[in-house]
């Protein structure tokens, strides 16, 4: 094979990756192992080699390598995963009947602010999902309250409301542990309840934990030759924030990926002016380049929604983000299309897998190539149907409202 060599302005052979997941219990392990497996399918597929390794924990953060031959040329990257699956945890309610307190402030919050019926506005589908779990809380809850009430008047008097009640708390924790296993509605409630709790603005240990990441980030910014820092689903906003923060900073250029993004679920709330001020922020950065991918048959994704104008921060001149779709009905195989149908969550998670007939998105170049993002994609403009009309009701950006 000729070995070809990428222009030199194009070129990366170190790039440091920071990936930040969404709301997840789970750790770091099954994304390094879900980065190895599909990264060798999509490796075959595609026609280069790539060879991920486990990174001793020597600073404390989990983190693999990656080394990429692709037409001749090699390139490495250092991969960190950025965990917050330990506040994840915290915010998920032990009690089932917590749970159900969390459906009605969130709902109250969503509701009364307004913001409920602008983000059904702006993209139907993805609320369709996010009422799912109220829907099945309250399906829960009727299941349980008419088997308890049923029991109750089948059982004698002096003890009937004590069957009753007895029964009905069983049956709440049975249908939560069914859920746990097969439906995630108490898992969606709690990634709801924990975006609404503070009505929009970051809970103070999140903002440690970003600001956290911002130092070690911050760190590796002109050590190698890209910085990239990826956000998935909720992970997105927070991406923004670490990226704000590096400007504030001045550290100099990095990369933004934003994969399926949920930032509307935050940012149209009352309170999310810090939210909406790091959205300005990134927004308006000519040294950072910040490419949004998203999917229409991802319905747990606000797609081709512009985060920045439909929050009504946007300025003229801004040059990010760009936004493009992943185009999933295209770039995966029909057995990918056959096999994910109706897997709604396994399609959230498409961005990170590899595709079957994959296009110019491909994960994998992209955090372990040869090319910056911004090299990559840069000639390519956002998707013409892409929203950019202001919807939100909430424009503020006082990071203390």
């Amino acid at each position: 094979m000729t070995q070809t060599t990428a222009p030199p302005e194009q070129n990366v052979r170190r790039r440091a990756v920071f990936f930040i997941p969404g709301f997840d219990p789970i750790g770091a392990r099954r994304y390094r192992e879900l980065y190895r497996s599909q990264g060798a399918e999509q490796a075959g597929i595609s026609g280069y080699d790539l060879h991920v390794d486990g990174k001793p924990r020597g600073d404390g953060v989990y983190g693999w390598t990656a080394e990429l031959r692709d037409g001749g040329v090699e390139s490495q990257a250092d991969i960190r995963f950025l965990g917050w699956n330990d506040l994840v945890r915290d915010a998920m309610s032990d009690s089932a009947l917590q749970a159900y307190w969390q459906m009605l402030r969130t709902a109250g919050i969503y509701i009364f602010s307004g913001a409920l019926f602008r983000l059904i506005r702006l993209r139907t589908v993805p609320m369709v999902i996010a009422l799912y779990p109220i829907f099945m809380l309250v399906l829960y809850f009727n299941l349980a309250f008419w088997l308890g009430t049923a029991a109750s008047r089948l059982s004698p008097p002096g003890i009937d409301f004590v069957v009753g009640m007895a029964v009905f708390l069983t049956i709440i924790r049975l249908t939560r542990s069914y859920d746990q296993k097969n439906l995630y509605a108490f898992y969606l409630m709690s990634d709801y309840a924990f975006a609404a709790r503070a009505r929009g603005r970051m809970p103070e240990p999140l903002s440690r934990r970003v600001e956290e990441w911002t130092d070690l980030i911050a760190q590796r910014v002109g050590t190698v030759d890209e910085v990239l820092i990826v956000g998935h689903s909720s992970g997105a906003a927070l991406a923004v924030h670490v990226v704000a923060r590096l400007q504030r900073r001045g550290v100099g250029a990095v990369s933004l990926l934003t994969l399926g993004q949920v930032i509307p679920m935050v940012s149209f709330l009352p309170t999310a002016g810090d939210l909406r001020r790091d959205l300005r922020t990134v927004a308006g950065a000519s040294d950072v380049y910040w490419l949004d991918v998203t999917a229409p048959s991802d319905g747990a994704c606000f797609a081709l929604v512009d985060p920045v104008a439909t929050a009504g921060v946007a300025r003229e001149a801004d040059p990010n983000p760009v936004v493009i779709s992943a185009t999933f009905l295209r770039t995966m195989s029909e057995e990918q299309i056959k096999a994910y149908k109706r897997r709604y969550f396994r399609k959230h998670v498409q961005y990170l897998c590899a595709f079957g007939r994959p296009d110019v998105y491909d994960y994998f170049r992209i955090t372990a190539g040869a090319m910056t993002l911004r090299a990559r994609f840069g000639s390519r403009g956002s998707t013409a149907s892409r929203k950019t009309a202001p919807v939100s009701g909430h424009t503020g950006v006082d990071p203390c409202p």
